[in-house]
């Protein structure tokens, strides 16, 4: 059984603030497979702070080095396609078919995002009026329990590509703790 303690916060795993441990239940035979630590007010506090920090550069990168980052996380979720396929049918309940194909559409979505990125003109002329797009700041990511790997890879490519810094919030239910380490390590 797992134990997750741990949030990623500013680019290191800490020990939770919170203190509220919560069960992970398998929905096909009712066992517990995880036990997770809530993140609290605290937590969160500290992840929005760091976020905001690391907005101050990451804001400013070129649409190049944030495709770089996205064809980075696609790569990274190929590599670990068989892993999150087992979590997701652990903590899901769904066939290994149909979870491997969502966490491949996961994969799938980083590189969406950076063909987007690189088609999208970031200034855009009508008339007299010109709009340009720019990263805003913080995007809070709050994903769903179910095909939650999928939902958290969809928004995460979202906002990188727009030159956001995220705080990423999984459903309480999912042991989405262990999928968002796998990707920060090895991104």
């Amino acid at each position: 059984m797992n134990t997750i303690t741990k949030h990623y916060i500013d680019g290191a795993f800490v020990e939770s603030h919170g203190h509220e441990v919560m069960d992970i239940i398998n929905p096909t035979n009712g066992k517990v497979i995880a036990q997770v630590t809530l993140a609290d007010e605290e937590d969160a506090r500290r992840s929005i702070a760091a976020a905001k920090r690391a907005f101050g550069t990451f804001g400013r990168t070129k649409k190049e080095e944030r495709a770089e980052i996205l064809r980075r996380l696609h790569e990274v979720v190929l590599a670990r396609v068989d892993d999150l396929t087992a979590v997701m049918v652990e903590e899901y309940g769904g066939t290994a078919r149909f979870s491997r194909l969502i966490i491949e559409a996961a994969a799938h979505v980083f590189l969406s995002a950076e063909k987007a990125l690189q088609e999208l003109p970031l200034t855009r002329s009508r008339g007299n009026t010109t709009v340009t797009f720019e990263p805003v700041g913080v995007a809070g990511l709050i994903t769903p329990w179910n095909a939650n790997s999928f939902f958290l890879s969809a928004k995460l490519a979202s906002a990188l590509a727009a030159g956001c810094t995220t705080v990423i919030k999984p459903s309480e239910l999912s042991k989405c703790k262990k999928i968002t380490i796998a990707f920060m390590d090895e991104a």
